[in-house]
């Protein structure tokens, strides 16, 4: 049977409390310790009606913030694309998700895409310390198709908080850097101090007004954080890397959307993905597309833990 549509879902237990908007893309709009009060999400800046679903919104005029999930790809993908175009963000930040089981300390979310006929379903839960999400997407089309996917967590932040990566990454490859301040795309980057001598691993304030998009190279270990100065807490992110062998690095301090035509971001996300790059057309080109055939089944979990600094996993 159909559930009632729900504005918000609220779960709880003694160390976290959650927010989940499911008419808003399924996405996490609070994600706040209860022993320090620490919010760590990016909050919407936008109220009201958001544009309809179609392949040409964009992702800065929705709610952009919280986590929201990106699939069939991040950036538009174009009518070359195998299996047609793909929207900015992809299909599913735009649509309303139905909500199919709900408790206290879980929520079971879904929805159709209109791009592809893919089904993607998230079980979100309360565990201790940790939010976890477990997700799948299941090809529900006559023929195969592919996709890219990545989590799209936009953290909250203040100048002086720190990005953390596994030892393993000391280079990133550079997709996308405001005015190329740190290089043209496709640039190799050290990490955290770059060649130029900029640190990327401490935040900087929102008046400095750059934004840099970074992938990793394949992944050995999926665990990376944000160190908050302010409550001495860590949220680390963790996931399997043989299911979402990459990480993408997005840092904004005030450079991006840059069109006069919303408030400029401040935010830092650390995005598991299954492909190392920006678009569905280019993860197909470079055969890291997660392809699948009809009724086929991808699956992941991620999770999202609050902890101090001395008890994390790297």
């Amino acid at each position: 049977m159909r559930m009632p549509e729900k504005e918000a879902c609220r779960l709880e237990n003694t160390d976290l409390s959650v927010e989940v908007r499911p008419l808003e893309g399924g996405r996490i709009a609070s994600l706040k310790s209860l022993r320090s009060g620490m919010e760590f999400l990016t909050q919407s800046h936008r109220s009201g009606r958001y544009p309809p679903a179609s392949l040409d919104t964009r992702f800065q005029d929705g709610p952009c913030a919280g986590i929201e999930e990106c699939l069939p790809t991040v950036g538009s993908s174009g009518p070359a694309t195998e299996g047609g175009p793909a929207p900015d963000h992809g299909d599913f930040w735009q649509l309303p998700w139905e909500v199919l089981t709900a408790g206290e300390r879980y929520v079971t979310l879904a929805a159709v895409g209109f791009s592809r006929p893919l089904r993607f379903t998230k079980q979100i839960s309360l565990v201790s310390n940790a939010l976890r999400i477990a997700y799948s997407v299941t090809n529900i089309g006559s023929k195969g198709y592919s996709f890219l996917y990545a989590c799209h967590p936009l953290f909250a932040i203040s100048a002086g908080d720190r990005v953390l990566l596994p030892s393993e990454i000391q280079e990133l490859r550079l997709d996308y850097s405001k005015g190329d301040r740190l290089g043209l795309a496709g640039s190799t980057i050290t990490w955290p101090i770059t060649q130029l001598g900029v640190g990327l691993d401490v935040t900087s304030g929102p008046k400095a007004a750059t934004a840099e998009m970074l992938y990793s190279s394949q992944l050995h270990k999926g665990v990376c954080g944000v160190y908050r100065e302010a409550s001495r807490q860590v949220l680390e992110i963790s996931f399997d890397p043989e299911r979402l062998p990459y990480l993408g690095l997005w840092l904004c301090y005030g450079g991006w959307p840059g069109d006069g035509m919303g408030p400029l971001q401040y935010a830092v996300a650390l995005e598991p993905t299954t492909s190392g790059c920006n678009t569905l057309a280019q993860a197909q080109q470079t055969n890291t597309a997660i392809s699948l055939e009809v009724g086929q089944i991808y699956d992941w979990v991620i999770k999202f833990s609050v902890k101090e600094p001395r008890h994390l996993s790297f």
